[in-house]
């Protein structure tokens, strides 16, 4: 027995030899791991491709007043993205208020986190810059109604803002309408990264000034804008648009009646400040001027439309409400492979447009305009859905580097000159005036010493700057 105990405890103490000895190469292995592993992790970040698709029906619209065909346009895209231009599911979000294909009354069983209501389209167009790094491919879409609303808490004749309607519109503050104003779309998606490329596709009317309203392929400005002249300059009133005139025999005759033809605007609404609810404020939000293109369903005095469409399924041919600059963008995206410029894919959307105004409504009279955020935009060099070009972004870090070197080199003193004496001395009292009293003389005779001194500061500083 104890010749078998003195074994055990023999064997024992062999054990915990062999395990202190093996204990630091098993730590140099899991040092060696771990540094490999964060070597990995703070590599070079891969570009992601992200993705926001809005598709509205309203379905709780009074009879007539809403679509058929806006969420099988935003289901038609996410699926197009994610078989022909490499955007993975995980990353393409689709707010709908219905189901495809299904009735008006499956809205209510649709998440409430996932329907188009306008907190979760500001909250969805947030996210999807929040998330961006330098050199992601951002896209977005909406299929639903435009508005030109009426800004009763402006000045009069000053022009419209363009705007799109949430599935919620009826659902403001204070009775008012609930709308997404452009220039609340612009300022959030033009606050991601500079080295970001940005794609919009806006399949309703009333939507022409999110971007840029000067860079257009032809080089003028967009069609309806608002212009305002300031001393002798003309110039955009800040994205303001004129009144917008639809041809209502486009969609109110046959054979549109008969092919469930349906604009895609609303009527102009009138709204007390429609930016009131804008979180954060214009003011507030970063201009960092990524590369941005947007594709318009329609231009100023068009009718952006849907339609039922013929498509061939398992072999036989049916007809599915669409929009038409959804229909037009996906065939074109597809015919190329997403592997084409943006001036190519307006050109094929236009393309696909004529071809499917003479196989159904020959009445259509849309166009799809392109517009794109200016200087560094090229729509003949950008490829679409994809990061920017170097050269653009070399010539971008030139610009910036310049910029810095010139602004150093030409500093000037930070001491703001003071007015010219006299200038708080002139004759604003007159001698007889009931105010022109002791006190008000000396307070006078302090400024004017107040003045020379800061005057003689600052000419000290520019004297020292120039010695430099």
């Amino acid at each position: 027995l104890k010749h078998s105990e003195a074994r055990t405890l023999t064997a024992r103490a062999a054990a915990r030899a062999r395990a202190r000895a093996c204990a630091p190469r098993a730590s140099a292995v899991c040092i060696h791991a771990a540094i490999a592993r964060g070597v990995r992790r703070c590599g070079p970040r891969p570009m992601v491709k992200r993705a926001l698709c809005i598709g509205c029906n309203y379905p709780n619209a009074k009879q007539g007043g809403g679509l058929n065909g806006a969420v099988n346009d935003a289901f038609l895209i996410a699926d197009c993205l994610q078989r022909s231009c490499g955007f993975r599911p995980q990353d393409i979000c689709v707010l709908h208020d219905v189901f495809p294909g299904q009735a008006r009354s499956s809205h209510n069983l649709v998440e409430p986190s996932r329907r188009p209501t306008r907190a979760n389209i500001i909250h969805e167009l947030q996210r999807l810059v929040r998330l961006a790094r330098p050199g992601d491919v951002l896209f977005f879409s909406f299929s639903g109604l435009g508005v030109q609303v009426d800004d009763v808490d402006g000045y009069c004749d000053d022009g419209l803002d363009e705007a799109i309607l949430p599935t919620d519109y009826a659902n403001g503050i204070d009775g008012d309408y609930s709308v997404v104003v452009a220039s609340d779309i612009h300022d959030a998606l033009m606050s991601a990264p500079p080295e970001c490329a940005v794609t919009m596709v806006m399949d309703c009317d009333h939507a022409t000034s999110l971007i840029d309203v000067s860079g257009t392929m032809d080089g003028r400005v967009v069609r309806g804008v608002k212009i305002s002249q300031t001393c002798g300059c003309q110039a955009p009133s800040g994205g303001k648009m004129a009144p917008w005139e639809h041809d209502r025999s486009v969609w109110q005759k046959e054979p549109a009646f008969s092919l469930g033809a349906r604009p895609r605007f609303h009527p102009t609404v009138q709204v007390a400040n429609p930016r009131k609810t804008k979180v954060p404020t214009r003011t507030a939000m970063s201009r960092c001027c990524p590369i941005a293109f947007c594709y318009s369903a329609a231009r100023h005095g068009q009718t952006a439309l849907e339609l039922e469409i013929p498509i061939v399924v398992d072999g036989r041919q049916t007809y599915q409400p669409h929009g038409v600059l959804s229909w037009c963008f996906v065939q074109a995206l597809e015919e190329f492979r997403c592997d084409c410029s943006h001036e190519q894919l307006v050109q094929a959307i236009a393309g696909a447009a004529c071809r499917l105004k003479a196989r159904t409504l020959p009445a259509i009279d849309q166009q799809a305009l392109l517009t794109f955020s200016q200087p560094r935009s090229d729509p003949r060099r950008c490829r679409v859905m994809q990061p920017p070009p170097q050269e653009l972004l070399a010539a971008k870090r030139a610009d910036e580097s310049f910029g810095s070197t010139a602004s150093t080199a030409a500093s000037f003193p930070p001491v703001v000159p003071p007015p010219p004496p006299g200038f708080l001395t002139s004759s604003v009292l007159s001698v007889g005036s009931s105010f022109n009293t002791a006190a008000w003389a000396e307070e006078q005779r302090r400024q004017t010493h107040r003045a020379h001194v800061g005057l003689n500061l600052w000419k000290a500083a520019w004297r020292e700057s120039h010695e430099e």
